[in-house]
């Protein structure tokens, strides 16, 4: 297991130039923007404008403050909505990398929760967990990302998790996959990731 904290995470300018983005892990570590297998990052979104380009990629996006944001794409309004509204209740949103996409935000500015994965090495799945106690059984996955967005967790009855913190669980080998007890605390959000890799021998 991994973990990481508020002072492990760095920002960076956005891979356009247009805003600024806080990595707060990358497999494999150090990875650059044209290398990492997976990518985990907040964003503070200022003003309305146009997503990063990235070719190949697959990614997940929530928002953890702010009113919130609509985006809209360019694409054939079957396989991805042309227009979707996100808030901070709203679902992770998934879409390509290299789908055009424009930003607007509904009010004030609005941080939000990106998971990027390379799509020739392994796919991704984002959900939205608050508060109870969450049994977690995922034999897909090789790896998996727990984030606090907010309040408070104990993670398989014996780690506390507050406010920004990440952990990364591998797979137990001798069972497959991946399994977790995640106890939220009353008012707490989470998002759970789960990374699945094509090609086993390259987890």
């Amino acid at each position: 297991m991994r973990k990481w904290s508020q002072q492990d995470y760095k920002t960076m300018p956005w891979k356009n130039g247009g805003g600024s983005t806080t990595e707060l892990a990358v497999f494999p570590e150090g990875a650059s923007l044209e290398h990492f297998v997976w990518r985990v990052s907040t964003a503070l979104v200022s003003s309305d404008g146009a997503f990063s380009h990235f070719a190949q990629i697959d990614r997940s996006l929530a928002i953890l403050s702010g009113a919130g944001m609509s985006l809209h794409a360019d694409s054939d309004g079957i396989h991805t909505p042309s227009s979707v509204t996100l808030t901070r209740d709203s679902m992770p949103y998934y879409f390509a990398g290299e789908t055009p996409i424009r930003a607007e935000l509904l009010d004030d500015p609005v941080r939000d929760l990106n998971l990027m994965t390379r799509r020739d090495v392994c796919t991704h799945f984002m959900q939205r967990l608050e508060a109870g106690e969450h049994y977690v059984t995922a034999q897909d996955a090789q790896q998996i990302l727990l984030y606090c967005a907010q309040g408070q967790a104990i993670l398989n009855r014996e780690i506390d998790l507050r406010e920004a913190d990440l952990v990364l669980l591998d797979e137990d080998h001798e069972r497959a996959g991946v399994r977790m007890v995640v106890q939220a605390n009353e008012d707490s959000v989470l998002y759970l990731m789960r990374i699945s890799f094509l090609n086993l021998a390259g987890a």
